[in-house]
């Protein structure tokens, strides 16, 4: 519709200039500009917007994630600009109206409305939210070690279940095990809970609005942009009193909560609570009814958890063994002081080292080395003191990895701290030795983190995207902070501190100051601390920052580190360019940040990041800072590099420049030391002469090169900076003639790119290929042999709008045999596929395939491809989704053959009959499918499982299917459960009879079934007295013409859980409620019903009314 719409507003445009030639031609030609442009421009906002609403909706299927706010209000104003422009064009189609718009003022208007639209899809990050339907994830944790350990947690339980206790704390000294403890309770209570189970860290740095922000991001309560505390707590309150059952766990609490002003009203039938504290005190001060002393292990146990710690492959000899107890017992009992010994010491067996350890850690414990009165710190500092063995020294009281190590200590408390950006500020605090080449630093950089966990220092922990990431235990970071104390500073994560503190808190000698991720909102004019010694000084994530005076850094001159890192200032204090030790100078996500004085006079700079802030000119001065070795300039408002910038910078390892600017070749190629590059340069001739000449003089390049027009292609891989592989990105390149050196890419991305052949993609190594929106290709690969080992790493393939596909593989009639006797793509893991209108058969060889997703392909008929045998199988199969393949009527796949499957998706499919091949076994499972989503299958007659093969499911979700009878096989017994089913979603399916499932659904919390004329129960009870689903909170039940009740020969359905009902259209359900609730618990229900049944129920009970009400 908006294409012709556009196309008739731009032939009036044209009769207008052939009409009226004496009018502004200028401006009319300004006009039509700007209508293509919207046109383009809001043509890929449109499918951005169309992509996040398919993947919002897919979420949401799962029952336990909703849209944020902010998302939906972007999809709002894309659908407002969308119907815009549609009244534009309708109104342009009017022969008066056209004169109106000659000044091209609202195309241009509507242009930059777009503009701000594709800016703010880029700042979403995770698009949904959790909601009260998932009972949590396990936690990560240490096994148990001693009897008292099992002892309190089998108490914690047995209070919990008693229905009498509603608070209960956990305390005892650092480091005794509190944390494992509730860990431990916490997986138990999902295990086994009725109700769901929300884990916090509180950490000493705390503030009411922090706690809120953490709750709420745990229930899915939307708080962004409320400031007042009262609403706030409402808010959580009115989620929290709905969540029936609920265990509230607050980790790491320091002083008194007011759990009235936070929103946490506790109770035995809501929520109750766990805190865990250092201190007897606090749970007394937070009324905790029973308080629970964890204690420390005694010798035997003790030495047990040492000797586990140590993991000797080769027992100690008897008199080694002998020392190595009497070191575990100088830890007291403590098990993080056991652990970080026994780090420490793994791989000793030598006995003089042990004698020597013991001596020292003797004289560590009875000495007065001003730690505080708890051996535990003198312990621990052992452990620290242990790293300057066998290390080379810095020439003053640390050592390399000793500094390291107390780096980490600037972070906040309890923050899972990301590897690769720990490892760069090392290098960029001068934290690492010097080597020849920034790759080699890297390597150190990592070898120290891993060393670091290995002697229990730190704590390995995996982040998103298996992401490495560490983490220092509070204990071991008060430690690192009292080794320090009066050298460092450190206020981060404390959001409660509005204000940069007084001059008087900067002690003289401090060295390293951190307000990490604070809530810093401005510096005072006039302030100006007297630190001369300061190396360090950390401002990152303070998100309200908006200025800094001139003051500010003018007795600073040692400064060597100043990162301001995703503030929101405007501009640089002039005072910056005084600092003349300055090393590194950090910016990145600055996003007002437009205006950098002259930085020429920072001889000593070795690394500058400026990339994501708002500058439209490279400051001045930096083509003069030939010591830098690091420069990030991928600001997305610059408007040129100026021609020379690069001929002094001869010191660069590390250059990121914007895609969206087309690099001088010439001036990159005279950087002879360039390791890590990411930027875009003109066509495939300019890449494989840099890439030839890099290559030559530098090993273990890395790099993300853009190469041909710059568009939509490249918002995937900005703000990403440089990947430790190499990225290669062809934009709109015409390869008939051209030969891509694209030796060792990692990933290759290829894009409306004209004469694609496989030998531009056939790349030894390669491990993710994306191609889209190509014309002519019609294979990723020809049978010849030898090509198809080329392919043998691809792990990931995407293929996107690739109007000739027709498949993988194209197999001729020679050769094809040899070619393809072993699997071709025998490492894939994850294929996506989409609109790709002449594909046919896409999948053959792909063995190790974990993730298939194939949407709107026209032709698809069948998944995967006869290979002569009936025994197809995809072992580590985990997830199938299949969208839109109006052609599909079979998927091909054996059901024993997929025994790792989780996921089926399958929607719009309108020829598809059944999902899986009749194997005529009874033995057929999917012993780990937990989410079964179908949806508008027309055809569809059965899925072909048997209910005892699916005893991990939790999410049945079916609709608008007009042909399933039933969604289960029937087995012909009477015991068959889905124990941890939750979610039961059926929608239009006028002809199911019965879901199949009898009454074992304990974990059940949600009903929902809608316009299915024929059922009549939609479980099978054989004569059971009474049915419990002690975990339901929602029952929706809508237009069921013959339904009699929940579960057939049932006389009672017991519901004591039950938050929300809802009957409309059910005339056989015209004088009970479909399920029975004990009134003695109290609760309060919304309920929607017929207006006779709830009459008719008010009349049996006037009492109804104090537990339901109508909704």
């Amino acid at each position: 519709m908006l294409s012709r719409i556009f196309e008739s507003f731009l032939s009036k445009v044209v009769e207008l200039i052939e009409d009226n030639a004496h009018n502004n031609v200028k401006s009319i030609k300004e006009f039509e500009l700007n209508l293509k442009a919207l046109q383009k421009k809001l043509k890929l906002l449109c499918a951005k917007a169309s992509d996040v609403e398919e993947e919002i909706k897919n979420s949401e299927l799962s029952g336990r994630k909703k849209r944020k706010r902010e998302v939906e209000e972007w999809l709002e104003e894309v659908r407002s600009i969308e119907k815009q422009v549609v009244e534009l064009g309708t109104q342009v189609e009017s022969e008066g109206f056209i004169m109106r718009l000659m000044d091209g003022g609202l195309p241009a208007k509507l242009i930059e409305e777009v503009d701000t639209l594709v800016e703010q899809s880029r700042n979403f990050g995770e698009l949904v939210l959790d909601i009260c339907g998932s009972g949590g994830d396990k936690l990560l944790t240490d096994g148990m070690v001693g009897q008292a350990f099992h002892e309190n947690l089998e108490m914690v339980l047995k209070l919990l279940e008693s229905g009498e206790v509603w608070s209960i704390g956990v305390y005892g000294m650092g480091g005794v095990g509190k944390t494992t403890l509730a860990k431990h309770i916490h997986n138990r209570l999902l295990q086994h809970s009725q109700g769901r189970v929300i884990w916090v860290t509180v950490s000493q740095e705390f503030s009411v609005m922090t706690l809120q922000d953490k709750i709420a991001h745990f229930i899915g309560v939307d708080l962004v942009g409320v400031d007042n505390e009262d609403i706030r707590a409402s808010r959580l309150h009115k989620t929290l009193s709905q969540m029936k059952n609920s265990v509230l766990i607050l980790d790491d609490v320091w002083e008194n909560i007011d759990l009235l002003k936070v929103g946490c009203l506790v109770s035995v039938e809501c929520c109750r609570l766990i805190i865990t504290t250092r201190s007897l005190e606090v749970c007394r001060q937070i009324c905790c009814q029973q308080k629970i002393q964890v204690s420390k292990l005694n010798h035997h146990e003790a030495w047990e958890l040492f000797k586990k710690t140590l993991r000797n492959e080769i027992e100690l000899d008897s008199s080694a063994e002998e020392i190595a107890r009497s070191v575990a017992k100088l830890c007291g009992g403590l098990p993080l002081a056991i652990v970080m010994v026994a780090g420490s010491m793994r791989g000793e067996r030598d006995i003089h080292t042990w004698r020597n350890a013991y001596v020292e850690l003797t004289e560590c414990v009875s000495g007065n080395d001003g730690m505080g009165d708890g051996d535990v710190y003198k312990v621990l500092k052992y452990s620290f003191d242990r790293l300057n063995w066998n290390h080379h020294s810095q020439g003053n009281e640390f050592n390399t990895l000793q500094h390291c190590f107390l780096h980490c200590a600037l972070y906040p408390e309890d923050k899972h701290m990301n590897g690769e950006r720990l490892v760069r500020e090392f290098i960029s605090g001068g934290l690492v030795d010097e080597r020849k080449t920034r790759r080699a630093q890297v390597e150190h950089g990592h070898s120290i983190l891993n060393k670091l966990v290995n002697v229990c220092l730190l704590e390995s922990c995996v982040g998103p995207g298996s992401t490495e990431r560490v983490k220092m235990h509070d204990l071991v970071r008060s430690m690192a902070l009292k080794i320090c104390e009066g050298k460092y500073m450190v206020r981060a994560g404390n959001e409660s501190l509005n204000e940069i503190p007084k001059e008087s808190e900067w002690a003289k000698d401090l060295e390293k100051v951190s307000f990490m991720k604070s809530g810093i909102m401005r510096i005072r004019e006039g302030m100006s601390p007297d630190c001369p010694k300061l190396s360090t000084l950390l401002l990152r994530d303070n998100i309200w920052l908006e200025f800094i005076p001139d003051s500010f850094f003018s007795k600073m001159q040692g400064l060597c580190t100043l990162d301001l890192c995703r503030t929101n200032i405007t501009k640089l204090p002039n005072s910056i360019c005084a600092m003349k030790s300055l090393k590194a100078l950090l910016l990145e996500g600055c996003g007002k940040l437009e205006n950098v004085p002259y930085l020429g006079e920072m001889n000593e700079l070795r690394e500058l990041n400026l990339s994501y802030t708002a500058i439209k000119e490279v400051p001045q001065g930096v083509g003069e800072l030939f010591n830098l070795k690091f420069l990030a300039l991928d600001a997305r408002e610059l408007e040129m590099l100026p021609r020379g910038l690069f001929l002094k910078l001869g010191n660069l390892q590390h250059l990121e420049l914007p895609f969206h600017m087309q690099v001088v070749i010439d001036e990159i190629e005279n950087l002879k030391l360039l390791e890590e590059f990411s930027g875009r340069v003109k066509n495939v001739n300019e890449f494989n002469s840099f890439i030839t000449s890099w290559e030559s003089r530098v090993h273990d390049t890395c790099y993300t090169i853009g190469v041909g027009s710059y568009h939509v292609s490249f918002y995937l891989y900005e703000g990403r900076g440089v990947c430790h592989n190499t990225e290669l990105i062809l934009s709109e390149c015409n390869l008939e003639d051209e030969r891509v050196l694209a030796k060792g890419i990692v990933q290759l991305t290829i894009s409306k790119c004209k004469c694609v052949g496989p030998s531009i993609y056939s790349v030894g190594g390669l491990k993710r290929l994306r191609i889209e929106r190509c014309e002519g290709i019609e294979h990723i690969l020809r049978s010849e042999a030898g090509l198809s080992s080329q392919m043998s790493a691809l792990e990931e393939i995407i293929l996107i709008e690739l109007d000739d596909m027709k498949g993988l593989i194209e197999k001729g009639d020679i050769g094809a045999s040899s070619a393809l006797a072993q699997p071709v793509f025998s490492s894939l893991m994850r294929l996506r596929i989409d609109r790709c209108d002449k594909m046919r058969i896409p999948l053959s060889g792909v063995p190790n395939i974990e993730d298939i997703h194939i949407s709107k392909c026209e032709e698809i008929e069948e998944i995967f491809e006869y290979e002569g045998t009936s025994s197809l199988t995809l072992p580590e199969l985990k997830y199938l989704t299949l969208h839109e393949l109006p052609r599909l009527r079979k998927v091909g796949i054996l059901l024993s053959g997929v025994p790792n499957l989780e996921v089926i998706n399958i929607r719009e499919c309108k020829e598809i009959e059944e999902i899986f091949e009749d194997e005529g076994t009874s033995s057929l499972t999917l012993p780990k499918l937990k989410y079964l989503m179908l949806q508008e299958l027309p055809r569809l007659r059965k899925v072909g499982i048997l209910l005892s093969g699916v005893p991990n499911l939790e999410l049945i979700n079916i609709r608008e299917c007009k042909e399933i009878e039933e969604i289960f096989e029937d087995e012909g017994t009477s015991s068959l459960t889905l124990p941890k089913l939750k979610i039961l979603s059926l929608y239009k399916l006028p002809r199911l009879r019965k879901v199949g499932i009898l009454s074992g659904v304990p974990n059940l919390e949600w009903i929902s079934v809608t316009e299915c004329g024929e059922i009549e129960d939609v479980f099978d009870d054989e004569g059971s007295r009474s049915l419990t689903l002690p975990k339901l909170r929602q029952l929706d039940l809508y237009e069921l013409p013959k339904l009699k009740g929940i579960c057939k020969g049932t006389a009672a359905i017991i519901c004591n859980s039950i938050e929300h009902i809802s009957v409309t259209k059910c005339p056989r359900l015209m004088n009970k409620l479909p399920v029975d609730v004990d009134l003695a618990v109290p609760r309060h229900c919304k309920i929607k019903l017929n207006t006779e049944l709830w009459e008719s129920l008010m009349s049996d009970d006037p009492n109804l009314s104090c537990f339901f009400s109508e909704g």
